[in-house]
């Protein structure tokens, strides 16, 4: 699931310190900057050229230097059925295929070609395949993350989806985070929040969001909207962009 994309320059003051995993990946293809990734105590450059997936499972830090203009093409995807689960680089100037995907995704970004583009960063797992920090989750833990996003809109709770995957809500929450670095609550609302994003995307009103994403009005839609963002729903989709 695409959430959000971009090719951009990135403001000065641009960092990102991501304490709880985000349950999606940032992909970057990295044209021109300074920035430095960390994770565990352990640093990385982001090399002009390259691609990187970061993880969707690991907290992390990603930071600039204001000083060389940072510009990329980004996308924050989320696959349903796999992690990220450390640092991917690939060098798009090796590997022409991946070269010419990049560029397609940069065109249609400026061509606004949304559902087109929304495919795209679904394939782009087939890049991600090789790599030993792209893996599948256990079949618990994707079912029962496949059955919250198909039931987004409906009333999720702890006890609910432990009766119905036949575990004590104790050990469902354990067991769910020790798989994937956040607790069930956390990721019904990392979910709701980011297909909130993704339907605003598609030019959806907000009356109509709310209802989707599981939210009895808009008013209150709008408030954990704004927790989560910053921001209200409107701003978002006026101007507000996290790369």
């Amino acid at each position: 699931m695409l959430i959000e994309y971009g090719n951009t320059t990135v403001g000065a003051d641009w960092k990102l310190d991501e304490a709880v995993p985000t349950s999606f990946s940032r992909i970057y293809y990295v044209t021109s900057g300074d920035v430095t990734y960390e994770s565990g105590g352990v640093t990385r450059p982001l090399k002009p050229g390259y691609v990187y997936a970061l993880p969707s499972t690991m907290p992390y830090r990603v930071w600039r230097n204001p000083a060389v203009s940072f510009r990329c093409t980004y996308l924050h995807v989320c696959f349903p059925r796999s992690d990220v689960n450390g640092l991917i680089e690939l060098n798009a100037e090796e590997n022409t295929c991946l070269s010419h995907y990049i560029q397609a995704i940069r065109k249609a970004i400026d061509e606004k070609r949304i559902e087109l583009l929304e495919q795209m960063a679904d394939s782009f797992a087939l890049f991600l395949r090789g790599s030993e920090h792209f893996s599948r989750g256990s079949e618990m833990i994707s079912a029962v993350r496949d059955y919250i996003m198909r039931h987004i809109s409906e009333n999720l709770t702890i006890e609910s989806l432990s009766q119905l995957f036949s575990y004590h809500p104790n050990y469902f929450i354990r067991y769910f985070r020790q798989e994937t670095g956040y607790t069930p609550y956390q990721f019904i609302m990392q979910q709701r929040m980011q297909y909130a994003v993704v339907l605003l995307n598609r030019g959806m009103r907000n009356e109509e969001v709310c209802f989707k994403c599981g939210y009895a009005d808009s008013s209150t839609f709008t408030r954990a909207f704004r927790k989560y963002y910053g921001v209200t729903p409107h701003r978002y989709v006026n101007g507000f962009r996290k790369p």
